[in-house]
């Protein structure tokens, strides 16, 4: 559903191009007698031999991994909108069939980094981040373009199109709506706002919440340090606020820190769970950066 007319990358691949997997499949499901089938010679048999040997005894560890670069590309053939590219990135990863569903939410998250430029802050336009992320998921990238595909631990491939990695250059302006005219851009004071309202309902005797106004969340750390955390904090309660719970129960200690993924999306920290679609009983995942 891209851009036809965007450059192929079929040359910048480091790999050469894997056969045709449901031939395969059907292949080996049907065995045929060695009599219908044509004889090589010998040659060509050691040679093929020799060369599937050589393929299937390279390490998953020699996949080659790049760092992480923006990818740059336009279109010249369709007119991209915002609403456009957000639609087709929506179906594409709810469309996902093969493949390792947590490299799938792995990408995403890696990509919702990117798309937002990183975070508040960030001088790299979320690079660092990202990198950390696909690092912690066994991730590597041949080229360091996404766009040109991934391998995930397992050597399994997975293909990414550029409209789904990067903004086009050209992508068509539209007008801005209210809600994307009112940004907040002061992370350190809505920090230290919780801060001063958690220690008030302290002083007020109020710093035990009543259990309707509590949930259960538990987390699992991208580190596998050790088993899933539960943790009891109220409804209201910001993910950032969790986040930093959820560090000193793991007791992570700076530069050490977590931030919180569900469903394969970064969750936005000044928002708590619930208002960002987390249901109970569901785990989310903490990443460990540092």
């Amino acid at each position: 559903m891209g851009c036809c007319a965007s450059t192929s990358r079929a040359s910048s691949s480091p790999y050469p191009p894997e056969p045709n997997s449901s031939s395969r499949g059907i292949t080996s499901s049907q065995p045929q007698s060695h009599s219908a089938l044509p004889r090589p010679s010998t040659h060509a048999s050691s040679h093929s031999n020799r060369h599937s040997h050589h393929r299937s005894s390279q390490p998953l560890s020699a996949h080659i991994n790049k760092p992480l670069k923006i990818h740059v590309w336009a279109c010249k053939n369709r007119n991209w909108t915002r609403a456009d590219l957000d639609r087709e990135r929506t179906d594409f990863f709810d469309t996902r069939v093969t493949g390792r569903p947590e490299i799938w939410q792995t990408l995403r998250a890696v990509l919702e980094i990117l798309w937002a430029g990183g975070d508040i802050g960030d001088v790299d336009g979320g690079i660092g981040t990202a990198q950390q992320i696909l690092d912690a998921a066994d991730i590597t990238i041949p080229t360091g373009d996404l766009s040109n595909g991934v391998y995930d631990g397992f050597g399994a491939f997975y293909t990414l199109p550029e409209f789904i990695v990067a903004d086009p250059q050209n992508i068509a302006s539209t007008p801005p709506t209210p809600a994307d005219e009112v940004i907040n851009t002061d992370g350190e004071s809505d920090e230290l706002d919780e801060e001063e309202l958690v220690k008030r309902r302290e002083e007020k005797g109020k710093g035990v919440l009543s259990v309707k106004d509590m949930i259960h969340v538990t987390a699992r750390l991208s580190d596998g340090g050790g088993p899933d955390l539960v943790l009891s904090v109220g409804r209201d309660d910001s993910v950032r606020l969790v986040a930093r719970r959820l560090a000193e129960e793991a007791s992570l200690s700076p530069p050490k820190s977590i931030r919180i993924a569900y469903l394969g999306k970064i969750l936005r920290d000044n928002q708590s769970l619930i208002a960002q679609g987390w249901k109970d009983d569901h785990v989310v995942n903490a990443l460990v950066f540092g």
